[in-house]
């Protein structure tokens, strides 16, 4: 089969300043022979929502012998080119000033290209080669991108991969490492407080660590592309690389680092989970519309479990953190109603118009798969390792997929099978609870597999020795009314169903003006306010609706709320205490002197 012609890609700047650069694509005259349509993806892949990626981009136009024309736009993203029997060469410019993982940035330092906000695809042809350039960019500026060079241009074999293939461009710093023979290369943007050569040797050990499940690395060549923003994270996975965003002010303590390697190892983690074992729908692509998929739990959810798992492993990060970290989420997610409504299944459906368009009842009605996913990995790790009597674990079920299935796409019916061979059991109750259904998270697998325990905490069991000698600070500590305010000023970001005061008729967005005839300007004096008649009291409260004042009055309950802790258990078996070490790496804790409720 003879090789298509490759179209030609050539990036310029425009005006660093202004965030704008030019796009100049020739396009084979094979290619536009018969006339073709060119489309701008709508989104990218790894994140679910729809972006509009056109709107970035106009002054669309061809060129016609040494004139230059429009071309005629078909719809929001797509536009008519004409017959021809010669090469055709068009032009457009982009607009580059939103610096995530996921659009393109452009200014006087740097150049971050998203591809899937950068090239055109020639529809029916996403097969055809592309070959990159840049010119006109800064002398002192170089290039990073796992797409290999030749002969100045990056070749991606097809559209696919161009558009797994972010570039950097600038004066980032470069470090560089090999295990297993696969060459690591780490590019560093931006300003920060951190060590970048301990960032790098945390890199290698997380890199080494995910590698060891698998057997190894599916790739010669892979590349980090770290950027430090200040108040900024986020991560988006590709197939022979990652892009990562930092705080830049976020290593003046551990916890800065340990934040950035679980980024990386969650990252990292994707080069298997999601751009090789995937779900058929999620490859190849549909670039003009919405690719939905029930196994984002999977790709995502149990990814963010995993993350934990490779840090600790790694040994970059300590397990009083990671405890912390899973006890905070477990937290989150037991008392989210939304739990009540949607299954991690559904959530991972409806990603492309809830998870990404969260509006104020989304809480109420919705869970992610992030993080409810995170937490049910960690029973189903559990759930592996009690059927194996300690031998396999979640790990052992992805190294078990990975074998047997490699990169011939992944099924539900996939991940089941590999869980009934390790855990010798039948997965269906455990997905009918806790995947398609919406069963209350359980943490006596956790005590059964790990032995560790998760003790509820109330909020006036954190009160200090004098306070809780204190009727009325143990009054205000157990009050409750389902009011959730926002972290600025006294508006309502929340209330909870069923809660006295979503029956008091208070509602998202309504600030309130005073508590028992108190003025009220913060979230901290509402909520003072609110706690001060304590359990079984009443509260007056003056609140303010799209400019109109009224008064309601708001029962005051007992929180139904708790904090989790999560302890070793000091009665601990030596069976549980070895799948801890197994699972994680790591000797078990220490136990620690249980409190609370355990829940």
């Amino acid at each position: 089969m003879v090789k298509p012609t490759p179209i030609k890609a050539l990036l310029r700047p425009l005006d660093l300043a202004q965030h704008l650069f030019e796009v100049e694509l020739t396009l084979p005259a094979e290619a536009v022979a018969q006339g073709a349509i060119a489309a701008m993806p709508a989104w990218t892949p790894g994140s679910y929502l729809v972006r509009d990626y056109a709107r970035f981009v106009d002054r669309m136009r061809v060129q016609d012998g040494r004139k230059e024309r429009p071309l005629e736009k078909l719809d929001k993203q797509r536009w008519q080119l004409p017959a021809s029997k010669r090469d055709m060469t068009i032009r457009y410019r982009v607009y580059g000033n939103d610096l995530t993982v996921r659009t393109n940035h452009l200014d006087a330092t740097h150049a971050q290209i998203i591809p899937a906000a950068t090239f055109l695809y020639l529809e029916g042809q996403l097969e055809r080669p592309v070959e990159v350039r840049f010119e006109g960019f800064p002398a002192a500026w170089k290039v990073a991108s796992s797409l290999p060079l030749k002969q100045g241009a990056y070749l991606a074999p097809d559209f696919d991969a161009l558009v797994d293939s972010p570039f950097e461009c600038g004066t980032f710093r470069n470090r560089s490492f090999k295990s297993g023979g696969t060459a690591f290369e780490l590019a560093f943007t931006g300003e920060h407080n951190g060590d970048e050569g301990r960032i790098a040797e945390a890199t290698r050990k997380i890199v080494e660590a995910a590698g060891a499940i698998f057997g190894g690395f599916p790739f010669k060549r892979y590349v980090f592309l770290f950027t430090f923003v200040p108040r900024l994270r986020g991560g988006l996975e590709h197939r022979d690389c990652t892009s990562l965003i930092s705080d830049s002010h976020a290593f003046d303590k551990p916890e800065g680092y340990h934040a950035l390697y679980q980024l990386v190892a969650h990252e990292f983690f994707h080069a298997w989970n999601v751009k090789r074992l995937h779900d058929p729908v999620l490859g190849p692509f549909d670039y003009s519309r919405e690719n939905p998929t029930k196994a984002l739990w999977f790709h995502e959810g149990l990814t963010s479990y995993m993350e934990h798992v490779i840090v600790l492993r790694a040994g970059v990060v300590p397990w009083s953190h990671t405890s912390k970290e899973l006890a905070r989420c477990w937290s989150e997610q037991v008392q989210r109603p939304g739990r009540l409504e949607q299954s991690l299944e559904e959530s991972s459906w409806d990603a492309w118009i809830r998870l990404y368009k969260a509006h104020e009842f989304s809480p109420n009605s919705s869970v992610s798969y992030y993080d409810k996913g995170e937490m049910v990995a960690w029973l189903m790790d559990a759930a592996l390792r009690e059927g194996s009597r300690g031998k396999a674990g979640l790990a052992d079920l992805f190294a078990t997929l990975w074998t047997r299935d490699g990169e011939t796409g992944v099924t539900d019916a996939d991940i089941r099978r590999a869980f009934r061979d390790l855990a010798g059991k039948d997965p269906a109750p455990f997905w009918e609870a806790y995947i398609s259904g919406r069963a209350e998270l359980d943490p006596e697998p956790l005590r059964q597999a790990y032995g560790l325990v998760l003790e509820a905490r109330a909020p006036w069991e954190g009160l200090s020795p004098e306070e809780q000698k204190d009727p009325a600070a143990l009054r205000r500590a157990r009050a409750w009314t389902g009011l959730v305010m926002a972290t600025a000023g006294a508006t309502v970001l929340n209330v909870i169903p069923g809660s006295p005061a979503a029956k008091a008729g208070l509602s998202f967005g309504m600030e309130i003006l005073a508590v028992d005839g108190w003025r009220t300007t913060t979230a901290a004096e509402v909520q003072r306010g609110l706690a001060e008649p304590g359990p079984g009291g009443k509260a007056v409260v003056l609140a303010a609706d799209r400019g109109r004042v009224f008064e309601v009055t708001v029962p005051v309950a007992e929180t139904p709320e708790r904090t989790h802790r999560l302890v070793a258990d000091s009665r601990a078996t030596a069976g549980q205490r070895a799948a801890f070490k197994a699972a994680y790496g790591q000797a078990f804790p220490s136990a620690a002197k249980k409190r609370g409720i355990r829940t």
